[in-house]
């Protein structure tokens, strides 16, 4: 079959196609049952007013359409969470950490929640797809990549840890494609705290970035149209898959040897003091915090997410690290 374009320009020009908008985001209809959740704010960053539009789509879909698409077709797919609107926040909840801890699990809720909800989903990534752009893809019930895709999940250069569900989810994925845990932990660790980055989609297959059954598109003007019909394909009979119940973690073990290697890192030199921290934060949550060695849920891993975030975001060192990447577009190694 040949699938034809799909332009999201052309179908923004038909106001009955535009279910919602904001500056940051619209809710597209691109027929057939299939919604497209579009980013369209400055390098398709992700903040409130997108998660506004999101969660509108998420109370439209269920019984009146069939699926939904988040893609967009600007230079990139996204440079993650907006820096600005992030350091706003916390400016003006004033040292409010329940407030912001609600905020947070929103978002968090409505990436990890691409598992979750009552009708399929197809993520479309390409070229840069960055932070929370590549958590929410890895939640998607399929990816639709383009052949170009340079992913990665670089939190740790400005302070952070991907916190909308990556840390835990790419570390499930490690310990699944390797079968085990400490050769999983490794991996994942060593993705995030080095911020490893695609060349293109088959080297994001390899850094479990890309499952098993996401599909690529070679021919960019034809990845909304592909991932619409990839939507199309889940839609008949859909149930959504649970988040895992039983993930391996190392515990107090697993977070002893990444602490070795963090220290021995910092001992000559390639981390700074401020760097090792963020490293056993990221550590601790792949490792399901303080314990022995067992089995806990995925949400249990996306609660130490959300901790351990907060312990890094509140610190005025990694408030400063979010400044200079803003002013300077470079990593602050402080």
């Amino acid at each position: 079959m040949i699938q034809t374009p799909i332009v999201l320009n052309d179908v923004r020009r038909d106001p009955g196609r535009v279910l919602a908008a904001n500056a940051a985001a619209s809710l597209l209809d691109l027929d057939d049952g299939v919604l497209c959740l579009e980013f369209h704010s400055k390098g398709n960053t992700l903040d409130g007013d997108i998660l506004e539009v999101w969660e509108h789509a998420n109370r439209s879909i269920p019984g009146a359409y069939k699926g939904l698409v988040v893609g967009n077709q600007g230079k990139h797919f996204s440079f993650g969470a907006n820096l600005r609107w992030l350091l706003s926040l916390l400016d003006a909840l004033k040292d409010d950490r329940a407030l912001f801890r609600e905020g947070g699990k929103r978002f968090q809720r409505l990436t990890s929640g691409m598992r979750s909800v009552p009708f399929p989903t197809v993520a479309a990534p390409f070229n840069l797809t960055v932070g929370g752009g590549l958590e929410l893809s890895l939640y998607a019930d399929r990816v639709q990549a383009h052949a170009g895709l340079q992913a990665s999940l670089p939190e740790a250069a400005v302070g952070i840890l991907p916190d909308l569900g990556g840390t835990s989810e790419l570390y499930a994925r490690c310990v699944e494609a390797t079968g085990d845990p400490a050769q999983g932990l490794r991996q994942a660790f060593e993705t995030i705290a080095y911020a490893k980055r695609s060349k293109d989609a088959g080297d994001a297959r390899a850094l479990n970035f890309l499952a098993a059954h996401d599909r690529i598109t070679n021919d960019l003007p034809l990845l909304i149209s592909d991932a619409k019909m990839r939507v199309l394909e889940l839609a008949e009979n859909y149930i959504a898959p649970p988040h895992r119940t039983a993930i391996p973690v190392l515990g107090d073990l697993g977070y002893a040897a990444v602490q070795r290697a963090i220290d021995a890192a910092r001992a000559s030199g390639a981390a700074s003091e401020y760097d090792a921290q963020i490293g056993r934060a990221i550590a601790r949550v792949m490792t399901g915090g303080p314990g022995p060695a067992r089995t806990v849920s995925h949400d249990e891993l996306l609660d130490l997410e959300t901790e351990y975030f907060e312990t890094l975001v509140w610190n005025p060192k990694t408030q400063d690290r979010m400044r200079n990447m803003l002013s300077t577009g470079t990593p602050l190694r402080n």
